[in-house]
């Protein structure tokens, strides 16, 4: 079972630890939290549990503008934890999060279109693709209904 845990002081040192080799998508660690903690005022860094273990992290941006849907940012699955399917339960725990707030009816990403693996699991979780980001036609923006 995958659960969602807000990083804090008693989980802070489990999280900036995981191991990452590759960055291609998502950045290091230390380097998400940074950007969760620059951007408090509407968002949280969650550690991605099974059981007690740490197995990656994720932005939620889980206080969104009026008008905006939920999103989320930063997902990653640490080394030795890809290809077991904890991305995809990740994915659906955080979901399940945005149905049980109850504050929007929708949840909005973005993915660079060569991050193949993860536009799989998306698809799998229910998003569609919507368009092409502004800022980077790169990336796909998608959305799923709650």
């Amino acid at each position: 079972m995958i659960t969602l845990k807000e990083v804090d002081t008693n989980n802070f040192n489990d999280v900036v630890n995981l191991p990452r080799e590759s960055v291609l998508y998502v950045g290091k660690p230390e380097y998400v939290l940074a950007e969760a903690y620059i951007y408090r005022s509407d968002s949280t860094a969650y550690g991605i549990y099974s059981e007690d273990l740490p197995v990656g992290m994720v932005i939620i941006r889980d206080r969104p503008e009026d008008g905006y849907p939920y999103s989320f940012t930063e997902l990653f699955i640490a080394d030795g934890f890809r290809k077991k399917g904890f991305g995809r339960k990740a994915v659906e725990a955080i979901m399940k999060k945005f149905r049980d707030d109850g504050l929007r009816d929708s949840v909005e990403i973005q993915v660079n279109q060569s991050n193949i693996p993860a536009i799989k699991i998306y698809l799998k979780c229910g998003f569609k693709e919507i368009g092409r980001a502004r800022w980077d036609p790169d990336f796909m923006v998608m959305r799923a209904e709650l």
